[in-house]
């Protein structure tokens, strides 16, 4: 196997965004925001802005420093690596790898509708979940923007095991979930829960009790509880708390 280094992981995001420069105006502001929108945080977290075609971060919001004890500014990929845990490099150009077959066999079409996800561990060895959607693309299906988010999971990893590399289908798009090779992605979409109880678990793991889920979702408080029930059931759930790190550890949203 060839060495890894942030050269190729570099390599990787040119093909994934099929050679362009990466000089396309700023013109997805709108797109931003929404995507923002269904991204899954539990925890204190940051968000940033990843130009793939040249491999820089263009912005990072103000939570960065609140989690990691430095400005925003110093936050780069090569500060990811410098500062990742030395057991979860290897996972994490293997991922990205990865990453790169997926979008690259998508109709391009697609691109936009699925959220990439995985953790590894940085800066003190806080574990940090990392998701990742395109928000902006071209004809051809190239990957040249992204906005990414990591959250602070550290007090959900009581086992310290890493998750698997998932790719979470939005806009009714399968998911794939835990990642080995290329085949997972090509042949076998997983989904453990229906759309309404996925869109319940959201809310539960964001706080919301059963009587305010209701409220947001327009229905009963009996339909609630039993959707609850179900999706306890198919998790082997007992509380709240080891739902919530279920979620987390096996990507199910």
């Amino acid at each position: 196997m060839p060495e890894l280094t942030l050269s190729n992981i570099k390599d990787n995001w040119r093909k994934i965004a099929k050679f362009q420069n990466g000089n396309i105006p700023h013109d997805f502001e709108i797109k931003v925001y929404k995507k923002l929108l269904e991204l899954f945080h539990v925890g204190d977290y940051y968000y940033y802005l990843f130009n793939t075609a040249n491999g820089t971060i263009e912005y990072t919001s103000d939570g960065f420093e609140k989690i990691l004890g430095h400005p925003a500014k110093i936050f780069s990929v090569e500060w990811i690596l410098e500062n990742m845990h030395p057991l979860d490099k290897s996972r994490f150009f293997a991922y990205e790898k990865l990453v790169t077959e997926f979008f690259n066999q998508l109709n391009p079409e697609k691109v936009l509708k699925y959220k990439v996800s995985y953790d590894y561990r940085i800066k003190n060895f806080k574990w940090i979940l990392q998701q990742v959607t395109t928000i902006q693309t071209d004809e051809n299906g190239s990957v040249i923007r992204v906005v990414g988010v990591h959250t602070d999971i550290s007090h959900l990893k009581n086992n310290h095991k890493p998750s698997g590399l998932s790719f979470l289908g939005l806009e009714g798009e399968p998911s794939f979930l835990n990642i080995q090779d290329e085949s997972n992605f090509l042949q076998h979409p997983q989904e453990k829960f229906t759309t309404k109880e996925k869109e319940i678990l959201k809310l539960v793991a964001q706080g919301n009790i059963t009587k305010e889920i209701a409220e947001i979702l327009n229905k009963s408080v009996h339909t609630i509880n039993s959707h609850r029930k179900n999706i306890f059931q198919k998790t082997e759930s007992k509380t709240v708390a080891d739902l919530v790190a279920k979620t987390i550890e096996n990507n199910w949203i």
